[in-house]
């Protein structure tokens, strides 16, 4: 009877136990998918080791081309080898990219869509179809633990964030204009590099009385290429205010004083013969080679002017570069230098790939991959590149002395980023007209406040076609 009930005991206790581990074993495969796992992990992030993952992703085949992300990936993977990265490179560019992408979406199969996408609709991420991605700011880089992405990546704070306040993607490259000048003739004329609008304005006065034309420009594209550096007075001028304005498509953003203001100070400033006359029929080339040959002092332009010019520039010839110095005295310039960003997720995804895509992400902005973008005509976002003696003798003069200036305190950054997008037949005459505008007020033909209400009445055609 003893030996019955003992037996019984031990079955029953075996049982339990069967049950306990099985209930276990399930338990830890739910926990596995919120982050917690079993065996050993990496230091770095607490992804499992034991885990084979793999990441699609889609890669266009642009101007920076792709040498830079074939390297990420090779690199990645040695450092992770459960990881796999398979890349659908395309070679015909970004349209080509966009065009797949859309076909994917309209077919429905979320199976299908890339795990890793290079850019991504607002409307799309405004719908919550992507995955946030808001840790990563307050992570350190794989490369300088020490260091925290919040802290070296210097770009406005509405670059990182989207309208509803997430992050989708992470800034890994700038594109950055302003003014760059002739830092030899400068020196020659005794000129310090100004910083502010009244110091700027003595400036050009100097320079013209030594037959120099203070400034030249493309006028056949002045709707890029005055911005590049006058875009940037009325930011100046009207501060915050109007930075909002801009980030939430205001009406009457145009005729507002900030912007009268930056255009009756180019009226003036072509009145007073600091503009080359050529600037209203040349191209970029043409300009910049008057620039080159010394026949003016400044030119707004992109950092990829010296690489542009590189065959035709003086071998002596030193780069110089500024902000536009459209501020008052004590206030900051405000530098143009808007964000670009990859890497967005796809958010019905499963768990443990959106975690590898992350640190995918936060892999690319390893200098050493910064290195090889920078070589190949791209920005970095890190304003500690530039500190990297090694790296920067590889990349374009007018990219390191732009990068520079990220890290002046006087220096306000700004970009490119829209509280929502307004994208209409009226909305995208209003570039054009700008341009019109710009070149008919320095030729004489149009006031500043007659330029202010067409780009205005143009503008505001724009914001009602859209609330229709």
């Amino acid at each position: 009877m003893f030996w019955k009930k003992s037996a019984y005991l031990i079955t029953t206790l075996l049982l339990v136990t069967m049950v306990l581990a099985f209930v276990g074993c399930g338990k830890k495969t739910d926990v596995a998918e919120d982050g917690t796992y079993d065996g050993e992990v990496y230091p770095e992030n607490g992804l499992p080791k034991n885990k084979k993952v793999k990441i699609r992703a889609i890669y266009p085949v642009a101007g920076h081309g792709k040498e830079h992300f074939e390297y990420a990936v090779k690199t990645f993977e040695e450092r992770f080898p459960n990881i796999t990265v398979e890349v659908r490179y395309i070679d015909a560019g970004l349209e080509a990219y966009r065009n797949i992408v859309r076909s994917l979406l309209q077919a429905g199969d979320e199976n299908e869509i890339y795990d890793w996408l290079y850019e991504a609709e607002l409307k799309l991420v405004m719908d919550g179809k992507f995955e946030p991605q808001d840790e990563l700011w307050e992570r350190s880089f794989f490369d300088q633990p020490e260091s925290k992405l919040k802290d070296v990546i210097k770009v406005d704070e509405r670059e990182v964030y989207s309208a509803d306040g997430r992050i989708y993607r992470l800034p890994n490259s700038l594109l950055i204009t302003g003014l760059f000048y002739n830092k030899r003739l400068f020196r020659d004329y005794g000129i310090e590099q100004p910083k502010n609008w009244l110091d700027f304005v003595k400036a050009c006065e100097k320079i013209k009385k030594q037959g120099v034309y203070p400034m030249v420009m493309d006028g056949k594209h002045a709707e890029n290429y005055f911005s590049f550096g006058w875009g940037t007075v009325p930011f100046a001028v009207g501060g915050k205010k109007y930075i909002d304005d801009v980030y939430y498509y205001k009406p009457d953003l145009y005729i507002s004083k900030a912007y009268v203001t930056y255009l009756e100070r180019l009226e003036e400033f072509a009145k007073k013969g600091y503009i080359h006359p050529g600037t209203a029929s040349f191209d970029h080339t043409q300009s910049q080679m008057e620039f080159l040959q010394g026949k003016a002092a400044m030119i707004t332009n992109g950092t990829w002017i010296a690489n542009e010019m590189k065959d035709v520039a003086p071998a002596d010839f030193e780069w110089g570069f500024m902000p536009f110095p459209g501020n008052a005295p004590g206030q900051k310039r405000i530098l143009s230098a808007p964000s670009s960003g990859t890497g967005y997720i796809w958010k019905n995804k499963p768990t443990l790939v959106k975690q590898w895509v992350k640190e995918f992400n936060l892999w690319l902005l390893n200098l050493d991959v910064q290195q090889i973008f920078a070589r190949n005509g791209g920005i970095p976002s890190r304003s500690d590149f530039v500190e990297q003696e090694e790296m920067v003798t590889s990349i374009s003069p007018s990219v390191r002395i732009a990068l520079e200036a990220l890290n002046e305190p006087d220096v306000l950054l700004i970009g490119s980023a829209r509280s929502r997008v307004v994208s209409n037949v009226e909305m995208a005459k209003v570039h054009k007209k700008q341009g019109d505008c710009y070149i008919a007020l320095i030729t004489g033909k149009m006031s500043a406040k007659e330029a202010a209400k067409e780009i205005n009445d143009q503008y505001m055609k724009g914001l009602a076609l859209e609330e229709r």
